[in-house]
């Protein structure tokens, strides 16, 4: 049994409208709604704000610390010194480790 033509292009209307009706059933228009989509990406983006400005300010606070060249000079001095006179230190060796 052979259908016409007009038969099969209306099947095929019925299920793309019954698809698009079941995908809009959820959907409501109703404008009473507290809270909108654009509501929640504004508050998104505040929080985001908030996040970042409370993350500068952690690091916009660090003050630095303000030594003079000679005292540098000198904990490099020292800090070399321990580093060659430590105990663990074998003769050709360079503390590099790979």
């Amino acid at each position: 049994m052979t259908t016409p033509a007009g038969a099969h292009n209306d099947d095929e209307m019925d299920l793309i409208n019954a698809e698009f009706d079941s995908m809009v059933a959820g959907l409501s228009l109703d404008e009473s709604s507290p809270r909108t989509y654009l509501d929640e990406l504004e508050e998104i983006e505040k929080e985001e704000v908030e996040s970042l400005n409370s993350e500068r300010a952690l690091y916009a606070q660090v003050e630095s610390e303000k030594v003079p060249l000679h005292l540098k000079f000198g904990r490099l001095v020292e800090t070399v010194k321990r580093w060659w006179n430590r105990e663990d230190r074998e003769e050709g060796e360079d503390g590099a480790r790979i």
